[in-house]
């Protein structure tokens, strides 16, 4: 069983052993603690038959789901002016000008400002608008009381009730499908006595600290390197090239890179830190890899969860010696060294491995490493420099512009692609992939990758103001945010999008209506 898969498996342990130390009080007795964890019992146990069970985890579900659907239900008709039972944009903006009277008078008699807190007040109307509108599931302009409550119906709250009895169900203990007051409380007293280490009878803060940094470490182990293995570590914030694969998610930004390990007779631990997803190509003398570990910051569409396995892979190296870590904060990502990042990982893996690296390389935007000279490639171009956008008007530039880029007029998929991913697209087989997470090839490339993809298929077109006209079913590419953003412009007749826009604008020709990044 793979780290990430075992650690997924006992995760619903490890929470509630957690959620019991939170509830320690630092300097009270035993008894005091097991009072508060009676309690907990009681809120828990939702039919009152002093028994942990399936029924319960039923009943917290179904009352979680009515409250969620009041609160959602009352979030969207608050703005029902007339009392219809539907709301419709206009209702929407003239209840928010209503509610922001005071600063839209602000703006007002404070001529200086007036500009900027007026654009600042239309982008909050226009936030709320295009959240309560895409509701409207039925797309005739109205949202119903059905249609608010209608997205919030299977609600969970991580944190509620029903998410805390699912995991009293994962104890050894309730192998039955039963929890008792006795057996909680027996795991409650075990966790209270294993904290306590001086055996006196009361939790101290440094006995708690001391506790909570060892359980911290839980699922970040990494196997001892072997006597005659020499340890490197490699860091970097993202590739300079996209893959052609994604894991477990259509919806995230893969990147791909290469590791060339070259000849020679030791052994190497090879650790890589990064922020971005990412597959590595492993290739040369692949042999003399006897482990590699490797962890992103991210775990999903835009999440960062720490609580889970990072989403990386490898080609070229065999399943058996790859690792991977149950959680993305086991290390730090860092792309200098050395850095805070840097000091933080080398020390963690020298804790684990028993050894110092020999190399510690690492680059904002790599193409590639060496090991075990620790040589670092990334092409010029990989390198942000400064961008100009001049739409008209003349420019002089003088001095070195090699590193400036002068974007004028609208701006172009596959330009774009060259200057924010200048390996291009790599070509990868899935099937080649030993990852964190299924690998599978993308069903639309991300970033502007796929937009060109997109523009090649037929699928869209762009105009001359740079915006994408889409007339067939598309999905959207993953990571369009922040610079990677653009406009859609979505005609009669095609359907909307699957996927994520991010940031960006999406402008449907039917109702007009705007959603996403627009302003």
């Amino acid at each position: 069983m793979l780290a990430a898969e075992s650690a997924a498996w006992a995760q619903p342990v490890q929470t509630v052993q957690q959620f019991l130390s939170q509830r320690i009080p630092v300097g009270a007795p035993l008894e005091r603690y097991l009072q508060s964890i009676r309690s907990d019992f009681f809120m828990i146990d939702a039919d009152g038959d002093l028994e942990i069970t399936q029924r319960d985890v039923d009943l917290h579900t179904v009352m979680e789901g009515v409250q969620a659907r009041t609160h959602a239900i009352q979030m969207a008709m608050r703005y029902d002016l007339d009392g219809d039972g539907f709301v419709i944009e206009d209702e929407i903006r003239r209840a928010m000008k209503y509610e922001m009277r005071a600063p839209i008078g602000l703006a007002a008699r404070n001529a200086g400002n007036k500009p900027q807190l007026s654009d600042a007040i239309a982008r909050q109307i226009d936030n709320m608008v295009q959240n309560i509108m895409a509701l409207d599931t039925d797309k005739d302009g109205k949202v119903s009381v059905a249609e608010a409550a209608k997205p919030r119906a299977q609600g969970r709250g991580a944190g509620g009730q029903a998410a805390r009895a699912r995991q009293l169900l994962a104890l050894e203990s309730a192998s039955k499908g039963v929890v008792t007051l006795t057996e909680y409380q027996a795991v409650a007293e075990a966790l209270f006595r294993q904290i306590d280490t001086d055996k006196d009878g009361v939790v101290s803060q440094q006995e708690l600290t001391d506790h909570r940094m060892r359980a911290a470490r839980v699922g970040c182990e990494m196997p001892a390197a072997s006597e005659k293995a020499k340890v490197f570590v490699l860091g970097s914030y993202q590739t300079e090239a996209l893959s052609s694969v994604t894991l477990g998610s259509q919806d995230v930004v893969v990147h791909a890179g290469r590791v060339v390990i070259e000849p020679g007779d030791d052994p190497l631990y090879v650790v890589i830190a990064t922020y971005s997803p990412t597959i590595w190509q492993f290739s040369g003398a692949v042999e003399r890899v006897e482990r590699l570990m490797m962890t992103s910051s991210l775990t999903g569409p835009n999440s960062g969860d720490r609580s889970k396995a990072s989403m990386v892979g490898a080609t070229g190296i065999p399943k058996e010696r790859i690792s991977f870590f149950a959680k993305s904060n086991c290390l730090a990502y860092f792309h200098e060294a050395p850095s805070s990042g840097s000091l933080q990982t080398v020390a963690a893996v020298r804790a684990a491995t028993g050894k110092t690296p020999e190399i510690v390389a690492a680059k904002y935007s790599v193409s590639s490493f060496k090991l075990p000279s620790g040589a670092v490639e990334s092409s010029e171009r990989g390198a942000r420099g400064l961008v100009i956008q001049k739409t008209v008007g003349t420019l002089n530039i003088v001095g070195n512009a090699s590193n400036v880029v002068i974007q004028a007029g609208p701006s172009r998929a596959r330009d774009d692609l060259l200057r924010f991913s200048p390996g291009g697209v790599i070509e990868i087989d899935p099937k080649a992939v030993v990852g964190s997470h299924p690998p599978a090839n993308y069903e639309v490339l991300p970033q502007q990758a796929g937009l060109v993809q997109l523009l090649a298929s037929g699928a869209m077109t762009q105009n001359s103001a740079g915006e994408y006209v889409v007339r067939q079913k598309i999905r959207f590419p993953a990571g369009l945010a922040g610079g990677h953003s653009v406009t859609f412009l979505i005609m009669k007749g095609a359907p909307y999008p699957e996927g994520d826009p991010g940031h960006s604008c999406v402008i449907m020709e039917e109702t007009g209506q705007k959603k996403g990044g627009c302003r």
